[in-house]
């Protein structure tokens, strides 16, 4: 009996262990901020009125927490419906690459959105003497997300020409110096397209990320000032390396990156950043555990509370289109700093691979914890 218990205490201990390092986020937490994205919802069906880049974020991270934004509907209005009224506006090829997958995300055709062929705009911007869709690194990476993400291929050279920006650090940038925001988009542009996570560019891509994680877990533009924006990408680009972002390997004074992620979160379950929504935006799918490519494909096993009422905006009022510039002022992504720190720009959440979900990561710390007890040793892999 004695040995028994000595046993169930061994266990539990290893479990204890195990949940500490990679124990995913609460769910109200995450229920609260998708309450709060869906409370912001316009008479037009989008979401907040910073524009398509911001409705296409809204939508992703919806999906990821479990909902179906199709059932929100205000003033008659759906996020579909202001895809179909918006998609003619989206002329770049990262903004079309972002409707398009917003378009899958809700369960339209992203070649046939009001009239309008997105995946034909992106594939139209592919130059092939410099095997890009966009100039910059981010844009770039957005095109070749948008198009392998809805079952499409990319140029000849769209992989490569990525491949070859990469700075010697391992980082990307949008103007060249590497940032996490960057280069967590473009280490999930590579994954979703194919490239091993072996592959030598992806490996010094993980060296990067982990020599500039700060020591509150989380990681900023400046490594000694987080924020919200920033580490949800990386936790993204993170999961699509096959990492689990929450353990000892990633932990940094105590710290892990949900944890900074939730100690970002507000009282009406916002997430502090240069804006609430689209830091909430961008963290969700990060606590979520899901990445740009899977988000469409998480269960829907939530259902939205009672509407909640929502500023109003013109019925006749059209949103600007998304361009490839991430800045503030854009609908692509925007800065979401927190605390005190200046906003930095910030590409639209994005990722590909597969993350474990809730359930599945209980059943391995549970297995795990009992090989303890008998082994004595724990060995814990992300099940792929």
């Amino acid at each position: 009996m004695r040995l028994y218990a000595l046993f169930v205490a061994a266990g539990a201990a290893a479990a204890s262990f195990l949940l500490a390092a990679a124990a995913p986020p609460t769910p109200e937490a995450i229920t609260r901020a998708a309450t709060y994205v869906q409370s912001q919802q316009q008479s037009d069906g989008g979401y907040g009125t910073a524009g398509a880049g911001a409705v296409a974020d809204a939508v992703f991270a919806l999906r990821s927490a479990g909902f179906d934004p199709n059932k929100d509907v205000v003033a008659g209005k759906t996020p579909a419906d202001y895809l179909r009224a918006n998609a003619s506006a989206q002329d770049k090829p990262a903004a079309a690459a972002k409707m398009a997958l917003a378009a899958r995300a809700l369960g339209l055709d992203p070649r046939a959105v009001g009239g309008v062929d997105l995946v034909a705009r992106v594939t139209a911007a592919y130059t092939a003497t410099t095997g890009r869709y966009a100039e910059d690194d981010f844009s770039h990476s957005v095109a070749v997300l948008g198009l392998v993400c809805t079952d499409n291929g990319l140029g000849a050279d769209a992989l490569g020409a990525l491949q070859r920006s990469q700075n010697a650090d391992g980082s990307w940038g949008f103007d060249g110096a590497g940032d996490p925001d960057t280069t967590a988009i473009a280490v999930q542009a590579l994954r979703a397209a194919g490239l091993s996570k072996s592959d030598p560019a992806l490996a010094r891509a993980l060296t990067y990320i982990r020599s500039s994680q700060g020591i509150d877990g989380g990681w900023g533009f400046d490594p000694s000032a987080s924020n919200v924006s920033s580490t949800a990408y990386m936790v993204q680009a993170l999961l699509a390396l096959g990492e689990l972002p929450d353990s000892a390997a990633y932990t940094r004074d105590g710290a892990t990156p949900s944890q900074f992620l939730l100690s970002q979160q507000n009282a009406d379950g916002s997430f502090k950043g240069f804006d609430a929504l689209f830091a909430t935006n961008q963290a969700l799918p990060a606590l979520a555990g899901r990445t740009f490519c899977n988000a469409p494909d998480t269960p829907v096993t939530r259902v939205r509370a009672a509407p909640t009422a929502t500023p109003a905006i013109s019925a006749t009022a059209t949103p600007a289109p998304a361009t490839a510039s991430p800045s503030p002022a854009t609908a692509l992504p925007t800065a979401t700093a927190s605390g005190p720190t200046a906003p930095a720009p910030a590409p639209p959440h994005t990722g590909s691979g597969s993350a474990s979900e809730p359930r599945r990561l209980e059943l391995i710390i549970v297995g795990a914890a009992l090989l303890a007890i008998g082994a004595g040793t724990v060995t814990f892999r992300r099940c792929r």
